[in-house]
């Protein structure tokens, strides 16, 4: 199955066409995307399009993720961060577009970097900080509760959950749907996805998950987030790191870092054999990314069209 990323919601011709198209077969909602919706409305303008279709709308939460919270004007101030952290140095910040800083002070949630970013960095942009140890303070967030008591009364029951690292985060999802559905809806009837995306998160997998936590009948399921993860584990640990993801789940999806010559202009030799590597792997399902949909994602359904009929 392919999993297509969606745009903002008020890109409504975008949106439709990722919702319609005949190889979607499943979408997730970024809930980092800003909307001008409350949170109800932001899925209800999805599910309008995707209910009658019959395709299942994942909500893609934050959780323990770290974000920038508003625009930074570096030097003159800090940059704040959803989540206030303890660390042991030295560390290195980790901005977009491979952008490395050294993690110079902390103050609670507010971080100061050396060098400055060299790109303005801002409201709802992910940060990765890399350090011999580190420790996220706290889990869901207000927004966060905010889109699954949305989901529920919308009566969307799939949900992926960002950062998971331990039985408590998932523990914590798990009693926000008893809390918003007022204990109508049962969590194990929701399909709820770990996304792996650091190395405690391995850690979790290979030491407290096996094969049998994630049979047909489960309501978990595993994702290789593999941009994030990449930036932790770093690259030569990638290739055992899928492996293992895949074996503990067959159905385990496949995420990010997929097609990506399609930002130099088309599909490339790299991003082929990429698929097919991640195939022979055990993986069946994959998920593009933010980018990769909204940015190219008519060319990246019609390569996955010829790919499929290959």
């Amino acid at each position: 199955m392919l999993f297509v990323s969606l745009p903002p919601v008020y890109q409504e011709k975008l949106l439709r066409d990722i919702i319609e198209h005949p190889l979607t077969g499943a979408v997730r909602y970024n809930t980092g995307v800003r909307s001008p919706y409350p949170a109800y409305e932001t899925l209800e303008r999805i599910v309008r399009i995707a209910k009658p279709l019959g395709k299942p709308v994942y909500v893609d939460l934050k959780g323990k993720q770290l974000r920038i919270i508003e625009w930074a004007n570096a030097p003159y101030g800090p940059i704040r961060l959803n989540h206030d952290f303890s660390v042991v140095g030295p560390a290195k910040v980790y901005f977009r577009g491979d952008d490395v800083c050294d993690l110079a002070e902390k103050k609670g949630n507010e971080i100061f970097v050396d060098p400055l970013p060299k790109a303005p960095v801002g409201h709802g942009q992910s940060v990765n900080i890399i350090a011999a140890k580190l420790t996220i303070e706290g889990g869901l967030l207000d927004l966060d509760h905010e889109y699954i008591d949305a989901a529920l009364a919308l009566g969307l029951k799939q949900f992926m959950l960002s950062f998971v690292e331990s039985k408590e985060d998932v523990r914590e999802l798990e009693d926000a749907i008893s809390k918003h559905s007022k204990h109508r809806i049962d969590p194990a009837d929701c399909e709820v996805v770990f996304k792996i995306e650091s190395k405690p998160g391995v850690e979790f997998v290979r030491d407290t998950l096996t094969r049998k936590h994630f049979s047909e009948k489960s309501p978990y399921r595993l994702m290789a987030a593999r941009d994030d993860l990449m930036i932790h584990i770093g690259l030569l640990e990638m290739p055992w790191v899928l492996g293992m993801i895949a074996q503990r789940d067959p159905r385990a999806i496949c995420a990010s870092r997929l097609l990506m010559g399609l930002n130099a202009g088309s599909v490339s030799m790299a991003d082929l054999s990429d698929l097919e590597y991640m195939k022979s792997l055990g993986y069946q399902h994959f998920m593009l990314s933010d980018g990769i949909s909204q940015e190219h994602g008519v060319a990246a359904l019609t390569f996955w069209n010829e790919y499929q009929e290959g």
